[in-house]
């Protein structure tokens, strides 16, 4: 094997393990103890609002965004205080959260990664806000949103 094949190969093992390692899902919030099914039901439709064309892991991230700011001595300490907080969600003040609330219709997905931030994961760390990647943010890019 030649000097160039080797390291070659080195530098893609080392490729390999950072993209695994920022893919990765871990645990970094402090999870929401005992959400109620109607807890759940809330974040899944924000999610939904929010990232429901989205990728499982953008959904997810959305609802990390939530659980973080729960935990945030910046923001309210509870769910609804969080996607009510006025001028904070766009779907709570458009009348489109409490559309799909009332319609039901939230794809599995978005109940998944509701449970899932619900229990602290996250897959953005700690980070509070997010927009469009339009918007010149820099931070993580998941999908159409960038988090930061």
């Amino acid at each position: 094997m030649s000097l160039k094949s080797k390291a070659a190969k080195r530098v893609a093992a080392v490729v390999m393990a950072l993209v695994m390692a920022l893919s990765a899902t871990f645990v970094t919030a402090t999870p929401v103890n005992a959400a109620t099914s109607s807890q759940v039901k809330l974040l899944a439709a924000l999610i939904y609002c929010e990232a429901g064309g989205e990728s499982y892991e953008g959904q997810l991230a959305v609802g990390a965004v939530v659980v973080n700011r729960i935990n945030s001595s910046s923001y309210p300490d509870t769910l609804k205080g969080v996607i009510y907080q006025s001028g904070q969600f766009g779907p709570a003040s458009s009348g489109k959260l409490a559309s799909r609330l009332s319609s039901g219709n939230i794809s599995s997905s978005c109940y998944k990664a509701a449970r899932q931030a619900l229990k602290g994961v996250s897959n953005i760390g700690t980070l509070l806000h997010f927009q469009g990647t339009s918007s010149g943010k820099s931070g993580i890019i998941i999908g159409n949103h960038v988090f930061y």
